[in-house]
């Protein structure tokens, strides 16, 4: 019985965990942060709609789901939410485009 108290524990944090996660915050641009392309430490655009553009970030043990207005930030080649995911790079005029940038 005493062994069943830790998964249960365990499982429970887990379903927290990914509670918390799905959560998405909207930023400012000026709050947006790439954190780069590592496993540990990345932002990763998710899409867009016809409002924001949807990021994932991790970087170390933080992380999150943001939204940025589109009205503030310009990705050249942005998708549709949910049709894919990129890692985000600068084309040569500057902007944002999810790669590859064509």
């Amino acid at each position: 019985m005493n062994r069943l108290i830790p998964v249960a524990i365990i499982i429970g944090g887990l379903a927290f965990v990914g509670c918390a996660t799905a959560h998405v915050q909207q930023i400012r641009y000026s709050e947006f942060h790439d954190y780069g392309d590592t496993p540990l430490s990345h932002t990763i655009y998710l899409g867009s709609d016809s409002s924001f553009h949807y990021f994932a970030w991790e970087h170390g043990k933080s992380g999150g789901n943001w939204k940025v207005a589109k009205a503030e930030m310009i990705i050249s080649n942005e998708f549709a939410s949910g049709t894919r995911e990129a890692v985000l790079v600068k084309n040569p005029e500057g902007n944002w485009c999810a790669y590859p940038c064509q």
